[in-house]
């Protein structure tokens, strides 16, 4: 079982044949736990996942479009996404899903794949030999079928990683009029914003939004009385003095997690002499949406000091 160590990324069962290794040795390595078994007929050595729903789709759709090459296919929806680097998170990754050239409206769906019919003119790029739809098409795809707030977090990372504009996508929007969803994708697109940094920032953001506070300035620089920069925060309804910070709990883990959380109490000490107030929150409070819309709102109703 040894050899297997040997894979880089994913693999499909006719490759691994190719390779030389045989049906029963790679049975037997799935129930050894030496592969993890990303669908039916492909696998990867399972030392080579890091644990994100992004690695483990992006090889699993790499290795399904080598296992099914077609001239007139790409990669697209969380597919394209996860390959392209952009997060998956809340879209559907049940299904490697193609988009494929077509004169016909002529989608088809398997437990393993879907391909769907496009009868636009093809928008390709090629990422590691392996073609995926723009960065541009798929946020606009995305956002005609896939729910509103991933999508703005899809769509949020492909414009601050600057792997589409605005305009990029105002003429992707140009070429849906007509077709389901056009509408919708308009308004989705429209609620887009490069500044955010993450998907927690992301629905964070749309969150506030839809519960009817004000929207908050991204990604501020805050700076002391002698011109020095203090912090750039992720929210700042400047009014009200109110800073927001949405913290993923993994800048705290690890050898250094204690300096940083260390690091991270003296900074919102120093935001705070500035005269404002700090709301933190992570993954764990926005699932919890409802008691952390309460803080924001205490905290933006109540007088600021300064």
């Amino acid at each position: 079982m040894d050899g297997f160590a040997r894979l880089r990324g994913a693999a499909n069962r006719s490759e691994l044949i190719t390779a030389g290794y045989a049906d029963h040795e790679i049975r037997s390595a799935v129930r050894a736990g030496v592969l993890t078994q990303l669908a039916s007929g492909v696998v990867i050595a399972s030392d080579q996942l890091d644990g994100t729903p992004e690695q483990r789709h992006r090889e699993l759709a790499i290795a399904w479009a080598r296992r099914n090459p077609s001239a007139t296919r790409a990669l697209g929806d969380a597919a394209a996404a996860a390959v392209l680097g952009l997060p998956v998170w809340g879209l559907d990754t049940s299904r490697v899903v193609f988009v494929e050239a077509a004169t016909k409206s002529r989608s088809r769906t398997t437990s393993a794949m879907r391909v769907v019919a496009d009868r636009r003119p093809p928008a390709i790029t090629v990422v590691d030999g392996v073609p995926v739809v723009t960065p541009a098409r798929l946020v606009v795809d995305l956002a005609r079928r896939a729910d509103r707030i991933p999508v703005v977090a899809v769509g949020d990372a492909a414009l601050h990683a600057q792997l589409c504009t605005l305009d990029d996508l105002a003429e992707e929007l140009d070429l849906i009029d007509g077709m389901t969803g056009a509408a919708r994708a308009r308004r989705v697109i429209g609620e887009l914003d490069g500044l955010a940094e993450s998907v927690l920032e992301s629905r964070s953001r749309m969150e506030i939004l839809d519960a009817g506070l004000p929207p908050p300035e991204l990604q501020v620089d805050l700076y002391d009385v002698w011109g020095h920069l203090v912090a750039r925060v992720d929210f700042y309804w400047r009014e009200q003095r109110v800073v927001g910070e949405s913290d993923g709990k993994s800048k705290y883990r690890g050898e250094d997690g204690r300096d940083r959380a260390l690091h991270e109490r003296g900074r919102t000490d120093a935001i705070v002499e500035l005269g404002n107030r700090v709301v933190h929150w992570g993954w764990e409070d926005v699932n919890k949406w409802t008691r952390l819309i309460a803080r924001l709102t205490r905290a933006l109703s109540t007088p600021s000091a300064a």
